[in-house]
């Protein structure tokens, strides 16, 4: 039996991109690219780069060869050349039906997935007809206003009962779907939600997604797209949560907006529109922000470099071990029409030159813009006004975990209790029976940790606290509340405010002030125990230092900088 060519060029081109998917992956943990600007780039191209494969590689041309006809003659054994074209032996039966059922089944799965799209897109148009226009005299008005003049982009936002989180879509004019509860959300929230949404408006970003749409509706069947798509949504993502915190340096309120949203969209039918938050991306998304990783831009170019070159070497692996095959010709063997007649100057010349230019040349003008400009100064000039700072202290410390949620009602009994949901790592140390604290926006109520919820696949966990004190009035069931938990109560700690990027149990990067507080000077200190606002000195620090907390990455290469005192004012 041997397998039609069409189905083992499908098969050996999957293995290619398969391959090339898994050096993709690989290598940038190996060099540490983190930045999201620069592999929203790499993530791209090496989609770009799977789908043009077949073309800038050479094929295989597969020679005639006579089939031994074995006949008697009088004169011995007679060899009778039968012309036919060459094709691969498989040993195993029915292989032609395989092929041919594996052949229904995509081209019916690649119908679903179109359908789904025009189905999705109806919908989207149906949302539209259904919302309602916030008014200009709404309280909410105001700070959309100002977010479309802050990010320089225009668009529609509409209120929907069918929409549990923020939708974009549309060409001219955009339109941005928010969910009912919007306008009584808190304005910081409002704002980082708006910013969100009008960044991807100014990207266009939903003509990349319906883009990936179609790529996945034509490829369903291959893993490796599906995951090189999430990789750039991810990025994509991620690009944008940092341009947010940037425009409204507000770190705290966004974070605490995505996990109110970390459950969403589960009232809202499948729709070809990025949604505002993929459970499966929170713990990355919340991570980047949580702890930039900075790099040098010789180091960056460095380790784009070394990653062409991975690659090249990979797609070069991937063409010599599945090569394509071309259906032989009457006359000169050559790839069939469709493939440009310039790949058959030769292997090394198509694939390793294809690769490496393609992903240097599409990486390297992401890079120019987006790590530019980041080069050493001898010693700079920092704002006191800019920046925020505390000093370290000995004295207790009370471990806390803060997390947002709602007012449910008990399974059991029926009785109103706070509801919150915690990244997992969040909840290593939470008990039943620890205290909490609930804040309703209308006063606080005391209360206990009653129940912990299990494990889901975007890596929460849900934690149930019973109130121990009346709700004040007016709360009730589905009131929006954030709830901080009292994990342990530490005594005679070397403690110190909590700086922007710092986690438990790491070694930071900080400016110590020194001489008065005219300058600052990098230390390296070693962290231990956190709470919400706070966090154990465990070296590097003594009682009395004082410590810049702000966001400082930004002097990256400098180990001294000076503190501009100027505008602080001065005290009677």
């Amino acid at each position: 039996m041997s397998l039609p060519l069409w189905f083992s060029n499908l098969m050996f081109w999957s293995a290619q991109v398969a391959l090339l998917a898994l050096a993709a992956g690989f290598l940038p943990r190996l060099l540490e690219i983190r930045q999201p600007g620069v592999l929203l780039v790499y993530w791209r191209v090496l989609l770009a780069l799977s789908l043009v494969l077949p073309v800038i590689q050479p094929w295989h041309q597969l020679q005639r060869v006579g089939t031994m006809v074995i006949s008697p003659s009088l004169t011995g054994v007679q060899v009778i050349p039968a012309s036919g074209p060459a094709v691969t032996h498989w040993h195993f039966p029915s292989v032609q039906i395989i092929a041919q059922i594996f052949g229904v089944v995509i081209l019916a799965g690649m119908a679903v997935r179109f359908a789904i799209l025009a189905m999705g897109l109806l919908r989207l148009r149906q949302l539209r007809q259904a919302s309602s226009p916030i008014s200009r005299f709404a309280e909410c008005a105001a700070i959309l206003e100002e977010m479309r003049a802050r990010v320089n982009t225009s668009a529609e936002f509409r209120l929907s009962r069918d929409v549990d989180s923020p939708v974009t879509f549309g060409f001219t004019p955009p339109v941005v779907l928010l969910p009912e509860r919007f306008p009584s959300m808190n304005a910081r929230f409002q704002a980082a939600i708006a910013c969100h949404e009008l960044l991807h408006v100014r990207r266009h970003d939903w003509t990349h997604h319906l883009g990936e749409q179609v790529v996945l509706g034509a490829l369903w069947f291959h893993p490796a797209i599906a995951w090189l798509i999430a990789r750039i949504r991810l990025a994509r993502e991620q690009v944008v949560d940092l341009e947010v915190v940037r425009l409204t340096e507000e770190r705290k309120p966004y974070l605490e907006a995505l996990l109110q949203f970390a459950a969403g969209r589960s009232r809202t039918a499948p729709i070809p529109a990025p949604p505002f938050l993929v459970e499966r991306q929170l713990a990355e998304r919340v991570a980047l922000m949580l702890k930039e990783v900075p790099m040098s831009r010789t180091r960056l170019i460095a380790s784009l470099t070394a990653t062409a070159c991975g690659l090249a070497l990979a797609a070069t692996l991937a063409v010599l071990t599945f090569p394509l095959k071309a259906a032989p010709h009457a006359g000169q063997n050559r790839p069939p029409s469709g493939v440009a007649g310039g790949v058959s100057g030769g292997l090394s010349a198509g694939v390793p030159g294809g690769v490496s230019g393609g992903v240097r040349g599409g990486i390297g003008s992401g890079v120019a813009g987006g790590v530019g400009g980041r080069a050493a100064r001898d010693v700079p000039t920092v704002d006191a006004t800019t920046i925020w700072t505390d000093t370290v202290k000995r004295g207790p410390m009370v471990r806390q975990v803060r997390g947002l949620g709602a007012l449910v009602r008990a399974e059991d009994s029926g009785n109103l209790i706070a509801r919150i949901t915690l990244p997992e790592v969040m909840t290593q140390d939470v008990r039943a029976n620890q205290n909490a604290t609930v804040d309703t926006k209308k006063g606080l109520v005391k209360g206990h940790v009653s129940r912990l919820g299990s494990s889901t696949s975007n890596e929460t966990r849900s934690v149930d606290i019973a109130l121990d004190t009346g709700l004040p009035q007016g709360a009730g069931a589905d009131l929006q509340i954030d709830a901080t938990i009292d994990i342990e109560k530490l005594d005679n700690i070397l403690c110190v405010g909590r700086p922007v990027h710092a986690t438990a149990n790491s070694t930071a990067s900080l400016f110590k002030l020194v001489n008065g507080g005219i300058e600052a000077v990098r230390v390296n200190v070693k962290l231990g125990r956190t709470a919400v606002n706070t966090i154990e000195v465990l070296d590097g620090l003594k009682e009395g230092d004082k410590v810049i907390l702000s966001d400082m990455s930004t002097y990256d290469n400098a180990d001294r900088i000076r503190i501009n005192l100027q505008h602080v004012p001065r005290s009677e």
